[in-house]
């Protein structure tokens, strides 16, 4: 036990503690148009557990999940989230008719 404790970084030991209690929030939020937050902040949770455990345990293959699926998974997660929450805000009736949810015209709307 003292030998695995010798290994981890304090620094880096937090930080899936904090990864972990900050996802807590995000996941209470959740709303179908912010999943893709959800993914990215999941997958950051990911990297961190795997840079803890690459130096106990299988040092290459998560070395390569904390950058392949943690870090650059959570990148083109958040790009997509971005891109996503951008369409609805310009185009907010194109998601309203996707879900069949649009709301009736106000009189004196122009359509």
């Amino acid at each position: 036990m003292m030998g695995i404790l010798e290994v981890l970084d304090p620094p880096k030991a937090v930080l899936p503690l904090i990864a972990l209690i900050g996802l807590v929030p995000v996941v209470a939020r959740y709303r179908t148009e912010s999943r893709w937050f959800v993914v990215g902040y999941g997958l950051l949770a990911v990297a961190t557990l795997a840079t803890n455990l690459e130096n106990i345990v299988l040092g290459d293959v998560l070395n390569g999940t904390e950058h392949a699926l943690g870090l650059m998974g959570s990148g083109i997660a958040f790009l997509a989230a971005g891109y996503y929450r951008r369409q609805t805000i310009l185009d907010p009736q194109s998601d309203d008719a996707a879900t069949g949810d649009a709301a009736p015209a106000a009189e004196g709307d122009d359509q």
